[in-house]
């Protein structure tokens, strides 16, 4: 694994379709310590589990992680299901 250190940034956004009224999708931005100042991935999420989300939005959002947490962010919200555009 590598040492770079990464920033994140929960991005939730509006789900207009009446049918999916209970989930919260959007994007994590994922930004490299030291590096651009743009984003260099976007880790998309939609959901209806909105208490493991809310945990997992109020641990990460705003934090720096290393690479090794980075890949376990991805896991988790691959686990939280729905994981599709929204």
């Amino acid at each position: 694994m590598t040492n770079k250190m990464y920033f994140l940034s929960f991005v939730e956004e509006c789900v207009m379709d009446p049918a999916y009224f209970d989930y919260v999708g959007g994007r994590i931005e994922v930004y490299e310590i030291g590096s651009e100042e743009y984003a260099i991935e976007e880790i998309r999420f939609f959901t209806k589990k909105l208490k493991a989300f809310g945990n997992l939005r109020d641990k990460y959002d705003f934090e720096e992680v290393t690479a090794g947490e980075l890949e376990r962010l991805r896991k988790t919200i691959i686990a939280l299901g729905e994981k599709k555009d929204v």
